[in-house]
């Protein structure tokens, strides 16, 4: 079974509600029998439904811009389970889904069958009822609720096999459905499992893609090329293309790119100490200069002083002559007046 959530951060309640009960996707039974499962709720409309979802919103304890105000989630079966299938198992899931999420929200759960699919929509509030705690779960918890939520489907419904997904394995994406029932019923690694692992080896080791191709060729791997470029892997008889295995070109282009930043890395350690060793001789060059100033000017500052105090001493030697004279002359006057 594969479990979907989207997250809306505006109350798009009513339009998703609108969507979901309308009655040209929703699914009814040969006796026109549906289901919907609310939770935390009263009433049977969308207005009630609605504005009770709006007023537990009002509880929030923390608002952010951010905040999820309410989540569409999606419960859907694969095709081959349809002869399976039933409103009673599908109701049963549902609120089994809603207990192991979190009970303590708002829910509104409804049955859809579209492009040959059975699913269920389901209208999450954003926050606990009544309480303002966040209904939020991390990708961990998410990773075992749908772990779970499987599980419960295989043991209680085991006719539903077709559904079953590797939930929380990258791999299973590049597997197809027959080859992961093969390995359910066998429990040996698919073919193509076994070349992702090798690929995932040599994408580790690789520090540019012709490297990468170089050892895919030295794992007994042959590359084959389309439109001028290698495009896949043969492996036993059959072609593999890189999208098909996991690795799209961009994934490969980023191995050149990565050597190249790490060149420049080491290009970079090698230029900064030498930089650094100018800095430190262009430093000492300015220094050396400003000490040469500095001299300079002490110098100057020398002479001017010496000259300042030679010029001090001429007139201090001056004022002592003119004193002399003075006085020489005051004592001739006095010898003239005696006579």
């Amino acid at each position: 079974m594969i479990v979907k959530v989207k997250s809306f951060k505006q109350a798009q309640f009513g339009n998703l509600l609108e969507y979901m009960t309308n009655e040209k996707k929703r699914l009814f039974d040969e006796k026109g029998r549906s289901f919907a499962i609310t939770r935390n709720l009263k009433g049977h409309s969308i207005s009630r439904w609605e504005k009770q979802f709006r007023e537990n919103e009002s509880f929030r304890n923390v608002i952010r811009k951010d905040s999820v105000i309410l989540t569409h989630e999606i419960l859907s079966w694969h095709k081959d389970d349809a002869e399976h299938i039933t409103l009673e198992k599908m109701q049963d899931i549902a609120n089994e889904y809603i207990r192991q999420r979190n009970p303590n929200g708002l829910y509104v759960a409804v049955p859809h069958f579209d492009k040959e699919h059975y699913h269920i929509h389901i209208c999450a509030s954003g926050v606990e009822y009544h309480t303002g705690k966040s209904l939020r779960i991390s990708k961990e918890e998410f990773a075992k609720l749908k772990k779970d939520i499987q599980n419960y489907q295989l043991e209680k419904y085991p006719e539903l096999s077709n559904s079953s997904v590797a939930h929380g394995k990258k791999e299973k994406s590049r597997v197809s459905d027959k080859e992961y029932q093969m390995k359910q019923r066998t429990g040996r690694d698919t073919q193509k499992e076994q070349l992702v692992g090798m690929l995932k080896t040599c994408y580790k080791k690789a520090n540019s893609k012709e490297d990468f191709y170089n050892q895919l060729r030295e794992c007994g791997l042959t590359t084959y090329e389309r439109g001028g470029r290698i495009y896949g892997v043969v492996y036993g008889d059959t072609k593999h293309r890189f999208k098909g295995l996991g690795y799209e070109q961009k994934n490969l282009d980023r191995l050149d790119v990565s050597n190249i930043r790490e060149r420049g890395v080491r290009e970079k350690k090698t230029i900064e100490p030498t930089a650094k060793v100018e800095k430190m001789e262009s430093k000492s060059r300015v220094e050396e200069l400003q000490e040469l100033r500095e001299s300079q000017q002490n110098q100057r500052r020398d002479t001017e002083l010496t000259k300042t105090k030679e010029e001090e001493m001429d007139k201090t030697r001056e004022e002592e002559l003119k004193e002399v004279r003075e006085e020489e002359n005051d004592k001739s006057d006095d010898r003239d007046l005696e006579k």
